[in-house]
Formats: structure tokens, sequence, C-alpha cells
């Protein structure tokens, strides 16, 4: 057997342990859920990767999610434990900790760690009391959707996690150095997300990540998706399907952010590839990151649909707001949007699965 069929079958058993000892929560058409990952929290100061969309994410939890009765899920990289001190964290962002708190209140808040805050499965007491997992499962029907980090599927990460740690803290944070990990990596993002693809597929279920800090929907990334859409569109397009001038408006939209985004990512060939199978299979989902150039993203489940959404200031980007083709939602009088990027029923996604599985 080569070494590396021996150390996926160490990472499959090492999950299928894990989702035998997550909690099971039964989805219920009363409940919405929003799952946010990788907000890299520090200590305020210019390295601290979560302070520039701070505003941003605690406008979309307190005026929308809060709200609109969301239970949060956050999954994992909470806190940069890497880097920063936890009394540090804690004191700087003592007004999230609480709206945190204000959530877990009515039962609403699911914390799991990852690899940057692995120090607070070792904590007899979690900040403001919050209780944390390493995986949890929602159950629809018979099928579990998996949520946990992502950073259990590299063995060899998690041996090097504290020296990683002990180079950001005490060489990179006195250099000014701004956050690096696995999600600056194609090529390891890729490694990661193929082996978690496969192990899904293999067990029918859904598995739900962050860690790359790459937004996967049905096991798709953001130019395989674009590719659909303009598929999509040019058949809508060509059957007369609504009007057809804002459809090619929004095909020539699509096929521009394509061309840049292929333009910016020359060379990697792993961003153009679907995990080689012989049937694309829906399995895999990824929340994104919080902590994004252009804004923040996450996966919201409401109504047994399961979406991926785009928040974003409209004073680093507005670009949705110039282009057809996107339908971005004002939060209130402020300059945050939110906008779907992709959404489906999970009855239809889990029939996909089993059948192409």
């Amino acid at each position: 057997m080569s070494a590396v069929k021996i150390t996926n079958k160490i990472v499959y058993k090492n999950l299928d342990q894990l989702f035998k000892d997550s909690p099971r929560e039964p989805l219920d058409s009363e409940k919405r859920w929003v799952i946010f990952s990788d907000l890299h929290m520090g200590d305020g100061g210019s390295t601290d990767d979560f302070r520039t969309n701070s505003e941003l994410f605690v406008s979309a939890l307190q005026d929308h999610y809060f709200d609109k009765n969301y239970k949060l899920f956050l999954n994992g990289d909470v806190e940069e434990l890497q880097r920063y001190p936890l009394k540090k964290i804690v004191r700087h962002w003592t007004h999230v900790y609480e709206l945190f708190a204000e959530f877990a209140k009515t039962d609403r808040l699911v914390k799991t760690i990852g690899n940057h805050d692995l120090e607070l499965a070792t904590l007899e007491e979690q900040p403001h009391g919050l209780k944390i997992h390493e995986g949890y499962r929602l159950g629809h029907r018979e099928d579990d959707i998996f949520l946990f980090h992502g950073h259990q599927a590299s063995k060899k990460y998690q041996q090097h996690n504290e020296l990683v740690g002990f180079t950001l803290k005490y060489f990179a944070n006195p250099l000014g150095i701004k956050n690096y990990s696995v999600s600056h990596s194609s090529v390891k993002q890729f490694k990661i997300e193929k082996k978690l693809y496969h192990y899904s597929s293999k067990r029918n279920i859904i598995s739900v990540i962050g860690h790359t800090h790459r937004p996967l929907f049905e096991s798709m990334d953001k130019m395989d998706r674009m590719k659909y859409k303009i598929d999509q569109l040019c058949r809508e397009h060509t059957e007369k399907k609504g009007d057809r001038a804002s459809i090619e408006e929004s095909i020539i939209a699509y096929k521009n952010e394509l061309k840049k985004y292929h333009k910016e990512n020359e060379g990697l060939n792993v961003l153009n590839m679907i995990y080689h199978d012989i049937f694309h299979i829906p399995c895999l989902f990824n929340s994104g990151t919080v902590i994004g150039k252009r804004g923040m993203t996450c996966l919201e489940i409401d109504d047994k649909q399961i979406r991926l959404v785009h928040w974003f200031d409209k004073k680093l980007s507005k670009k949705y707001l110039k282009q057809t083709g996107y339908a971005p939602e004002r939060l209130g009088e402020s300059d945050f949007y939110r906008m779907v990027i992709n959404e489906e029923p999970l009855d239809y996604i889990f029939t996909r699965i089993k059948f192409l599985s």
C-alpha cells in the first residue's frame, strides 16, 4: 500500500471517530443556521486580521442574524492563539464575546476548535463560558451534515502546529507580518479539500469546513461556480427566459470576472479541478472566511435550503452594486450589503450525493 493511501486511511479513521463522537442535532424547519469560520481574532493591533471586517461582522450578527432568529455556528479559528495571548484577545474584543454570549443565552450558539485555537481544548473554562466542540452534526432526516474545521484532514499540519505557532508569535508579530496559513497555498488547499471530498462522498454525507479560507458550494470553488453560472445564463438566453438584454449583460460581467480571476491565479491548475471523479458530487462545502480582502462569506441553512452568502462593505468593494447579474441586499441604512451567491434545497443535494457517489 502506498504512503498516500496509508495516510488517507489514517485520516478517514480519525474522521470516522470524530463523526461518531460529535453531537447530533436534528434540523428543525423553524430553526435557521448561519455558519462562519476563520475569524482569527487578535489583539486589535496592525497585524490583527480580524480588525478590517470586524464592524461588518458585528453588524451582520447583531442587525441581521440575531434579529432573524438564526443559530450561530463558529467553525474554528475564531481566536488567533498562535499569535496572541487569549487575555489580550478577549480584552480587546469584549463586545464581540458579549454578542456571542447573547446567542448562547437562547441556545443559539455552537463553537468548534480549529488549528489556530487548539489551545482552547486545554482550558477548564472557555471565554465567557462558551462551550466548545471539535465536531458537530446536523441531522436532515436520516442524512448528516458534518461540521468541523478541516485541519483534521492534514496529519502533517497537526503534527507541526506548535512550530507554526512559535514562528508566528515570535517572528511574524514583531516584524508586522500578517497571518500566513494553509489559505495562502492553493496546492495545500486543494490537497485538503480533495481528501475531505472523497471522504464525504464515500460516507454519503455533506461536510462543512473552514480552514482553507476558500468558499466552496457543492464542492465547487469560485472559478467552477462562475463557469456553471455562465452556462446557465446562456441556456436561459437561448430559451428566452427573462429579459435577454439583462442576461447578456450578466454573461459579459461573469465572463470578465472569470478572466480576471483566472489571470490572478495563472499557473495554479489545481484551481480548475473538481477532485477527479467521474461524477461531480456536491458533498463538500466551505463557509470561507471572515477576514477576506473584499468582505466575508458564510453559509446559511434556512427552511431546508443551504446558501453561500457574501457580505461586503461598499467602501471596499462596489463592483456588485455597479454590475448587473447580482442582487445585493442592503443592511438597513448602513454601507454593508448581503448577497446570495448560490442556493439549493438540501433534499436535492442529498439525492445527488446518494445516486452519484
